[in-house]
């Protein structure tokens, strides 16, 4: 039984998540912390396989260059510094979290790395 509801949640988990909703929303709605959240959801994607995966993949990067687009229109009707500035950070995180669902991130080059 406690093995199927936390199925259950897992799998509660990664709808929300594809829905766009945010972990800490995510945790609040199973009344769980949210590295539980993160936790089911990662269960279950692991569980999702290969094919599962890429298709999450291709959502993902869909929702981030739509956010992209928006924000460049934004960029180019913004009044004021402020705004440029606000966008162009709403910018740098879309594609920070591009290179993260890509795998592009890389450890910071010291001497040692």
């Amino acid at each position: 039984v406690e093995a199927d509801r936390a199925v259950e949640q897992a799998l509660r988990a990664v709808v929300m998540r594809r829905e766009g909703i945010s972990w800490g929303d995510i945790a609040d709605r199973l009344g769980v912390s949210q590295i539980e959240a993160q936790e089911f959801a990662r269960i279950a994607y692991a569980r999702l396989g290969e094919a599962e995966a890429e298709q999450l993949r291709v959502e993902s990067e869909d929702r981030i260059d739509g956010i992209v687009r928006k924000a460049h229109v934004d960029l180019a009707l913004a009044e004021s510094q402020g705004e440029r500035t606000a966008l162009y950070r709403v910018l740098l995180a879309a594609e920070a979290q591009r290179a993260r669902l890509l795998g592009l991130n890389l450890r910071g080059g010291g001497e040692d790395a």
